[in-house]
């Protein structure tokens, strides 16, 4: 037996591994993509289940398994949500059985705040290898392929995740971005970058169409306004969401709460109201000239969120 730690990680572990067949349960996965693509190059085959608790296996995650099409790889997902597994396993042929606290996560496979006990014991790892078997017979519980099943089911695991992400902006207060990564439940954010200033007839429509629905609202209590032009049911954000906004060119990066979204004529009108204080998932001081640069490029893409390998390629 053998006790693996940060010094000694689970990562660090699995990527000297070749020529083995690996079964991975974990309740959750997510910014591990990497290490999947490393263990398919040292010729190992994968066999990994996920589950959908508290909807926080990223689909992210997911999509690059699915878009991966190798043969050394196979994903089921378990989409019984709040009934899904919450196992933490790891299984490599012929014997070893790896248990403890770690998902196939970033920070949880570096056991830099986890830990898991290495076991080597044929009997254990056959039996073990017996119930992941039968866990993937059970209803709820999908092969990552394109059939249509998995893709509705995907499509509604994306909109669970997200409003996840969201509430967890909303509620969730770091003191920096270390800190908002250094929670692997945290991984993503809503973007929000716009070209120019407001013209004064746009103003003036954003005032009427606030006075008009009767919210009771004074514009004197609106922060700040933005518009986004696109079909009524296509906005890619909700009210309440907790959003990173910025100018394209990288100015004017802040944390805003879109506090009241309408409709008119082809435009939304989003409106953040003023407030004593405000939810931010961290405080941008220390990186707004690193995100300075990668914003342009994220206007270029039409990006609408941001998610932990962006901000670790920002920060880091």
């Amino acid at each position: 037996m053998e006790i693996l730690d940060y010094e000694d990680s689970l990562e660090s572990y699995l990527g000297e591994l070749s020529g083995k067949k690996i079964t991975i349960v974990s309740a959750f996965a997510s910014g591990t993509e990497p290490l999947i693509d490393q263990l398919i190059e040292n010729d190992n085959q994968l066999d990994i289940l996920v589950g959908s608790i508290n909807s926080l296996t990223s689909p992210d995650f997911i999509e690059h398994c699915l878009n991966e099409a190798n043969p050394a790889l196979a994903l089921s997902v378990d989409f019984r949500y709040q009934a899904s597994v919450n196992w933490k396993l790891y299984l490599v042929e012929p014997d070893v059985v790896i248990l403890g606290s770690a998902n196939l996560t970033q920070v949880g496979v570096s056991l830099v705040r986890d830990t898991c006990t290495l076991i080597t014991d044929a009997t254990l790892y056959d039996a073990y290898l017996a119930r992941v078997q039968a866990l993937k017979s059970t209803d709820g519980v999908l092969v990552c392929n394109h059939s249509q099943a998995f893709e509705d089911a995907l499509d509604s695991y994306r909109q669970s995740h997200r409003r996840m992400q969201a509430g967890l902006a909303r509620t969730a207060e770091y003191l920096d971005s270390e800190g908002w990564l250094g929670d692997d439940t945290n991984q993503s954010i809503p973007l929000f970058i716009w070209y120019s200033d407001h013209s004064q007839q746009s103003e003036d429509e954003a005032r009427n169409h606030l006075k008009s629905s009767s919210d009771g609202v004074a514009w004197d209590d609106v922060r700040e306004f933005f518009t986004y032009e696109c079909a009524e049911g296509a906005l890619p954000y909700e009210e309440g969401d907790v959003v990173l906004t910025a100018r394209c060119n990288g100015s004017h990066i802040g944390f805003y709460t879109f506090d009241r979204i309408l409709y008119r004529d082809g435009t939304y009108y989003i409106y953040a109201y003023r407030k004593k204080r405000y939810t931010q998932p961290f405080k941008l001081e220390g990186d707004k000239e690193l995100l300075k640069e990668a914003i342009p490029a994220w206007y270029e893409d039409g990006r609408t969120e941001i998610n932990r390998a962006d901000i670790l390629r920002v920060i880091r």
